[in-house]
């Protein structure tokens, strides 16, 4: 649309200077304007950019007026991103035009996404949840081309440059196809799209206005988007008798030339584009808005009531264009300070937020001042709400909460991610402590219950779903009929989830909502949260899901999330009447006594917009819709705007949650214009850093040397508790005496304990059942993989490994049988022997008699077996402790002289195969290892040596004796490990 020379008529234009509260002086100057008569005010219409700017003003007339004002009629006709009515106002406008019902954003979402699918490149495969999240971007793209008035047909007309990316004409080809259906679709169903049809109700606002008078005064407030029709609107206010325009931060004292340098440029083509450098200023949304109205800067008042600070020359400078920044050097001394600025830097972005709620805790005892905290970071906002509970100070945080991060919406994410996960334990438990769950009178009692299923599901999955749960419970060592009893009640409210995978998602969303309800009594659709998530369920179970057709489990969690992301959980009012918290939207029309300005990272303030998957940018540039770099220019007003404040402080972490941080290019300036020379809120950090420190230190602990007493040393011991004993004796004092058991990982994956069972249970059956044959062992490994209910994760990643690795000990006992004339003696046989008076237990993996009747002592490992020197050292005693068993003749079926030890491994082998034999000892006595003939008696001797020192004896169990070999951490958290670990050799060093 062309500027229009508004020079010939009156306009009514005010600008309010940064430094100012635009509502509040807002509200004064229509207080002032209406006189004594109550009902002018009442009167009056003004026109605000979205609901949040409603509420804002309204605030602002009850601090300005006395009790019993009647208010203006106020009326949102903002931003269609955002999806604001536009009010009553608009209802009894006459138009020729028809003006259909707008369509539902979530309607609009599936018409797209079904769209994009038929539409897509041929030979393409495109998910659900990818249908999606292209619908969106198309829906953003759509309102994007509707709010700049660009005529769809205009988009064929655009010549595709030969160097432009295939993808990029691919995409473009499919828009092509794509738009026009999606308007004919809209047509056959009589609606709108929410931008078009905003455009025509705010023309024909603008045409009444213009074809009638209104004795009413007019005024809009606080808008600043750039759409054509948003524009054409204000313009037409500006002009009325009764009309004023209020916009907000006009920099009426920026040079001339830096001014008009913020208009588009002239390519010599003749076609329009917009340098990039350009769009990022502060002020190029409001130069770009004012040349859509035709008004020049130079026909802008002040408002009256609005007061001008002398810190907006310095704020214009922090954020003037690049080329422009070689002035600073000229700049006097007072036009680069920020006397009323603070700043601080913490570590990490816990620290911030504690930081933040700390110095908002010590500025709420100023009576009467007003604090505000805004910030993009999301993240941030909860966890300075959540430190400033520990006051109970209670904060609304305007900006809401993703619903899928309430506890609504967490309950109904956790039960797709079971279905997802095919009912894991993770995520069975994630559902059953859910807070939700049950919450009623038998909360301590459920649970009871899940404590006691948590124990169960530790370790390894033996199988995936809901019946693998239920085996595994009624297979386990200890059965308990109370918690199988209480497990089938919580089956049946799951099982409906089962069988859900593969079904049309309409039944999923079914499925979903009565189990949720069961599971809660109702509970998940109560409260602000639940009513949210109840909404949104409603609308999803009315539209048309057929688009995503049939969703397997796999797809389920990201099409769920893609569909439920986008909604909010904003709180009722009723938080501290002095603080707030808000987003970058909501701060754009309020002011505070302190502005707090937080998480000024690059990426987060200013955001970096997603790029557009559907236009490149030359056309995007083309079609002069805004680039990338539109959103750091909006940023930089918000600060700019914040940095107006009164008293302000500016924060950030050089650390947050996923790693170190960039500073923004916003601080950057801000503390390159003022030489570093910004006073740091060091009180702030300090305060925060000892809110958590206990009154007294408490000393580090020494390296733990338990000494139980005599009787409590005296227990039964397995040849494998040497190793642990003599290498780390707290951890066999932790496990043997103390008898604390090593809790394993909910769903950990297959550890090398748990493969060596699995391995030692297929060996026996081989052995038992199957007389060693070759075949049968290979056989039996393949139907065990094959079952439907092994976990997945172990088909795939140990199926190979472990097939390969049996197969390789079925060919080498083969072939030891036929070279050698060895055959297997015993297999998984228990035996137990006296070593000077304590009971010895152990297990053979295997015993092999040689022809001439000698023992050959064999161990299976699924990994590395022990080193030479480990051996050597005696930190590896089961193999000759085996062997002294079956000499004394103390397992069955088995007696002989044992002359060889050697170690199976299934690992991987030098030839990259799997399977090889390590033998720990040597014929030859010269070696640096014991000779085969006195293996035996060498770990005897190693035994009886550590059972007269802690078994017998009064040895301190002393933790990580030799470090070296203690190779096993479990017991390492409570001995306290890295408290002592470190400050003890040192202490040794100096003594």
């Amino acid at each position: 649309m062309a500027p229009v020379n508004a020079t010939a008529q009156r306009v009514r234009v005010f600008n309010v200077p940064l430094g100012n509260d635009l509502c509040d002086v807002t509200a004064q100057w229509i207080l002032q304007t209406s006189g004594q008569d109550p009902l002018t005010v009442s009167s009056t219409i003004l026109l605000l950019p979205n609901n949040r700017a409603i509420k804002a003003m309204t605030e602002a007339f009850v601090r300005q007026a006395a009790p019993g004002l009647l208010l203006p009629r106020m009326v949102a006709v903002g931003d269609m991103q955002l999806d604001e009515a536009l009010g009553p106002l608009l209802d009894p406008i006459a138009s020729e035009d028809i003006i259909w019902p707008v369509i539902g954003s979530f309607d609009r979402l599936m018409l797209l996404a079904r769209l994009a699918q038929e539409h897509r490149p041929q030979g393409t495969f495109l998910s659900s949840a990818e249908a999606l999240r292209l619908a969106r971007k198309l829906a953003e793209l759509i309102d994007e081309l509707e709010v700049d008035l660009v005529d769809f047909d205009a988009l064929s007309d655009i010549a595709i440059e030969a160097d432009l990316a295939g993808h990029w004409q691919r995409a473009y080809g499919q828009l092509l196809t794509i738009l026009p259906a999606y308007r004919a679709e809209l047509a056959a169903r009589k609606l709108m799209g929410p931008a078009e049809r905003r455009n025509k109700l705010l023309a024909g606002l603008e045409r009444r206005l213009a074809e009638s008078s209104f004795d009413m005064p007019i005024i809009a407030v606080g808008i600043t988007t750039s759409a054509k029709a948003v524009a054409k609107l204000l313009r037409r206010v500006a002009l009325i008798p009764n009309g004023h325009v209020i916009l907000p931060g006009v920099d009426l004292d920026l040079a001339t030339d830096r001014w008009d340098s913020l208009s588009a440029a002239v390519e010599p083509d003749n076609l329009p584009t917009r340098r990039r450098s350009f769009e990022v200023h502060p002020q190029f949304h409001l130069k770009h808005l004012l040349d859509l109205m035709g008004i020049d800067r130079s026909e802008i008042d002040l408002l009256p009531t609005a007061r001008v600070e002398r810190v907006a020359d310095t704020i214009s400078e922090i954020f003037c264009l690049p080329e422009h920044s070689v002035g600073w050097q000229e700049l006097a001394p007072s036009r680069k300070a920020l006397s009323h600025t603070q700043w601080f830097e913490a570590d990490d972005s816990a620290l911030e937020a504690k930081a933040i709620a700390v110095r908002i805790r010590g500025e709420l005892e100023q009576a009467e001042k007003r604090i505000a905290l805004i910030t993009p970071d999301r993240e941030l906002a909860v966890r300075v709400a959540a430190q400033l509970r520990r006051w109970d100070i209670y904060v609304d945080d305007s900006a809401g909460i993703p619903l899928l991060q309430t506890a609504n919406g967490s309950l109904a994410l956790a039960l797709v991610d079971a279905i997802s996960g095919r009912f894991s334990g993770t995520s069975l438990l994630a559902i059953a402590k859910h807070p939700l769950v049950f919450a009623g009178p038998d909360r301590l009692d459920w649970l009871d219950k899940v404590r006691l299923l948590d124990l169960e599901l530790r370790g390894t999955a033996n199988g995936v779903g809901l019946s693998a749960i239920t085996r595994r419970l009624e297979n386990a060592r200890k059965a308990k009929p109370e918690l199988l009893e209480w497990w089938q009640g919580f089956f049946q409210i799951l099982a409906p989830l089962e069988n859900v995978d593969g079904q049309p998602f309409s039944c999923i969303i079914d499925a979903l909502r009565d189990v949720a309800t069961n599971l809660t009594d109702g509970a998940v659709w109560r409260g602000a949260s639940g009513r949210e998530l109840g909404r949104m369920w409603e609308e999803v179970s009315g539209g048309d899901l057929s688009t995503l057709g049939r969703i397997d489990a796999t797809g389920l969690a990201a099409t769920f999330n893609e569909i439920f992301s986008c909604a909010v959980v904003r709180p009722p009012y009723g938080g501290h009447p002095r603080v707030a918290i808000y987003g970058l939207l909501e701060a754009r029309l309020q002011q505070a006594d302190l502005i707090i300005c937080s998480g000024l990272n690059e990426g987060t303030w200013p955001q970096i917009a997603q790029p557009d998957p559907w236009l490149a940018p030359a056309i995007r540039r083309h079609l002069k819709l805004p680039t990338l770099d539109r959103n750091i220019g909006l940023s930089a007003h918000d600060l700019a705007t914040a940095l107006g404040g009164r008293e302000v402080l500016l924060t950030r972490a050089r650390r947050d949650r996923g790693g170190p941080t960039v500073a923004s290019r916003f601080l950057l300036r801000i503390k390159a214009l003022t030489a570093d020379k910004m006073e740091r809120d060091q009180q702030s950090l300090a305060l925060a850093a000892q809110l958590d420190e206990p009154a007294h230190k408490v000393p580090f602990e020494s390296r733990p040397l338990p000494r139980p007493s005599a009787q409590q040393r005296l227990v039964s011991l397995s040849v494998t508790d040497f190793d642990q004993l003599k290498s780390d004796p707290y951890s066999f004092y932790a496990k043997r005496i103390l008898g604390l058991r090593v809790l394993e990982k909910v769903d950990a994956e297959p550890s090398f304990a748990w493969r060596g069972s699995l391995v030692h249970d297929l060996l026996e059956q081989w052995f038992k059942q199957d007389n060693c044959a070759v075949d049968k062992l290979v056989q039996r490994v393949d139907d065990l993989l094959a079952q439907e209910a092994t976990d997945p994760l172990l088909r795939a990643l140990w199926q190979p490994r472990i097939a390969a690795g049996l197969r390789w000990v079925a060919e080498e006992t083969k072939r030891q049988m036929h070279d050698h004339g060895r055959v297997v003696a015993v297999a998984e046989q228990p035996g137990k022997v006296d070593i000077m008076g304590i009971t010895v237990n152990g297990r053979v993996d295997r015993i092999d008699r040689l022809a001439d009747g000698s023992l050959v002592i064999v161990d299976y490992k699924t990994g590395m077996p022990p080193s030479t020197k480990q051996v050597n050292a005696g930190f590896a005693l089961q193999l000759g402790l085996i062997g002294y068993m079956a000499e004394q003749m103390a397992i069955k079926g088995v007696a002989g002289l044992a002359t060889k030890f050697e170690y199976w491994s299934l690992a991987k082998n030098k030839d990259k195969g799997f399977g090889y034999i390590a033998v720990p000892t040597s014929t030859r006595p010269s070696d640096n290892k014991p000779a085969s003939t006195e293996f035996v008696a060498f770990a005897v001797a190693q035994a009886e040596e550590a059972i007269a020192q802690w078994i017998l004896g009064d040895a301190p169990f002393t933790a990580k004796l030799h470090p070296e070999f203690a190779h096993y951490g479990d017991y390492d958290q409570l001995m306290r490990l890295q408290e002592w670990n470190g400050r003890q050799s040192i202490s040794e060093e100096q003594a």
